[in-house]
């Protein structure tokens, strides 16, 4: 066979797929290269300096938690340019297939619910109904990274971003299974499972718009009292002690820590007011686990 017969018949197919996912590696590897490190700054929620590879930021949201949304969007990327490369190895043989409309709301929605959340975080964040503080850092191992996917802002198991992450999954599957079977062209998935996998999309940003809470502190039981009396803080969207990644809420009157003795639910923390503050009216003010803060200006007069 000479060599211009053995160009046109293309390359085989395990040479196809080890040449299509040596040229991803080749890019990922430049974008590694190219994007360099950024060092973590110490704040509020981080406990020590870091460096970090900026490439993984394409990965995570403002809180440096795994972005479901942005996942979905990396996961149908690569395995579409991956097939799309293999197709183009075998284009001497085989002509490659149109793009099915299937995959323009595989690809699509994931962008959009991508770009819908962080517009719906960054709009929370204005309007103080959610802080999206930095978790404490530290180099994220695999099972971390999934559970931040499977996870709400608040670091607990969420239905929602479960759904969606394994709608994704097993539309994956049936994708490279498919594909595997006829590698020349993109595979045509059942509409069915194209359906969930939107819908399960478009569920994930309706929960991402509802989900957060303004805090909010009602009233302030008793109103006056001595240093060691128990007071009680009535409100709403107050969240509990500690949030799911181990952020802990504080309470403050007059901008000195207050004692939490045990209690703090959604709408009821109870406290003891801090060793220190002056006699007379001081704000009291509740700072969520998740960094939300509600304040409540003069509500506590401490007597002699």
């Amino acid at each position: 066979m000479t060599k211009s017969s053995a160009a046109a018949q293309g390359l085989n197919t395990p040479a196809s797929y080890l040449l299509a996912a040596g040229c991803l590696i080749v890019i990922l590897a430049v974008l590694w290269a190219v994007c360099g490190t950024k060092r973590y700054p110490p704040d509020t929620a981080a406990t020590a300096e870091g460096t970090r590879r900026q490439f993984w930021y394409i990965f995570l949201g403002t809180d440096d938690r795994v972005s479901t949304s942005k996942v979905q969007f990396a996961l149908w990327t690569l395995a579409l340019a991956w097939a799309l490369l293999v197709i183009a190895f075998h284009v001497a043989v085989y002509p490659p297939g149109t793009l099915d409309p299937r995959y323009l709301l595989l690809l699509g929605l994931p962008a959009g619910a991508a770009v819908s959340a962080k517009a719906i975080t960054m709009g929370q964040k204005a309007n103080g109904t959610v802080s999206k503080n930095r978790i404490p850092y530290k180099k994220k191992k695999a099972a971390d990274a999934v559970k931040e996917t499977v996870s709400n802002d608040q670091g607990d198991l969420d239905l929602g971003d479960a759904q969606y992450f394994l709608f994704t999954l097993v539309a994956l599957t049936v994708f490279f299974i498919a594909f595997f079977h006829a590698p020349v062209k993109l595979p045509v998935l059942p509409d069915t499972l194209v359906a969930l996998t939107s819908a399960s999309a478009a569920a994930y940003v309706a929960k991402k718009a509802a989900s957060s809470t303004p805090a909010k502190i009602t009233a302030v039981s008793p109103q006056k009292g001595p240093a060691n009396a128990p007071v009680k803080i009535f409100g709403s969207g107050l969240g509990s002690a500690s949030s799911g990644d181990g952020g802990a809420g504080d309470v403050t009157f007059g901008g000195l820590t207050a004692t939490v003795q045990g209690t703090w639910t959604d709408t009821l923390v109870l406290v003891t007011p801090p060793q220190g503050l002056t006699p007379g009216t001081a704000d009291v003010q509740v700072i969520t686990a998740d960094g939300r803060t509600a304040t409540l200006p003069d509500a506590f007069e401490l007597t002699p």
